[in-house]
């Protein structure tokens, strides 16, 4: 759908909500440790909105911005601490996604594309050490003071992650068709799949709605190639002819028409 393509298209907000969707399903502790940073992210910039208030108002004297300014370290190492177990969380899980993306964009794309994927953390990682990622958090923090009192809002943390997609080194959101962008969601959501099903144990059910229309002849049939018999498979289409007789008489086929179904022979 349009929807899945935002994945490429849209703004890192969707990326994001992506990286979190997945780490939920992955590790469930993850859903409250996101929502303790949402939590901490909201409080903090709620003083901030008031701290520029009170400055654009003119009533902020050397006793006031002592107070604030305490109160807004604590808040500071809240940041820190549930920021850093945000981004090592999502960097940790895009290691083990990337290459499972890459294998299957290489199989649906007839290995004629290089993806890479790259994660932007906001604070960068140069090691997976909670005290180095917290610090490095305090220190970006310090950095973006003043512009986050001129704006009332936190400028540092998570909240402000990006994921890189390029295909043979070009920018994903600018590169070619339609179909080339599909082939990049299918790959991720086949990693995905994959990666929950080594992790949970059970794999997912795959829904691929109307997918085969955007694709061209070559890359419908590879993508078809490499997902039989992987997974448990429910395909929406208006017509049957990308799919094989190995394909057809190993599914179960149902048509729908004028709000009927009714199952049809291969």
């Amino acid at each position: 759908s349009s929807l899945d393509l935002e994945l490429v298209r849209g703004a890192p907000e969707r990326r994001r909500a992506w990286l979190d969707s997945i780490l939920t399903q992955l590790e469930p502790i993850y859903a409250y440790i996101l929502q303790q940073y949402n939590q901490v992210l909201r409080q903090r910039n709620a003083l901030l909105k008031k701290i520029r208030k009170l400055q654009q108002e003119g009533e902020v004297d050397a006793s006031v911005s002592k107070q604030y300014n305490a109160e807004l370290g604590l808040w500071d190492a809240q940041l820190a601490t549930a920021g850093s177990r945000v981004t090592r969380r999502r960097e940790r899980m895009l290691k083990r996604l990337a290459p499972l993306a890459q294998a299957w964009h290489a199989s649906i794309s007839g290995k004629t594309e290089v993806l890479d994927i790259t994660y932007a953390p906001n604070v960068s990682l140069s090691k997976d050490d909670p005290d180095l990622v917290k610090q490095a958090f305090l220190e970006k923090i310090q950095q973006y003071s003043l512009p986050e009192f001129h704006q009332g809002r936190t400028l540092v943390g998570p909240h402000r992650d990006e994921v890189q997609f390029t295909i043979n080194q070009t920018p994903a959101k600018s590169y070619g068709s339609q179909g080339q962008q599909r082939t990049l969601v299918l790959a991720l959501k086949l990693a995905e799949l994959k990666l929950i099903e080594e992790v949970v144990g059970e794999a997912p059910l795959l829904l691929l709605d109307d997918v085969l229309a955007e694709l061209d002849l070559n890359r419908q049939n590879l993508l078809l190639d490499a997902i039989q018999d992987r997974f448990q498979t429910l395909i929406t289409t208006t017509h049957l002819g990308a799919f094989d007789s190995q394909w057809l008489n190993s599914s179960q086929i149902l048509s729908v028409q004028a709000g009927q179904i009714k199952r049809l022979e291969a």
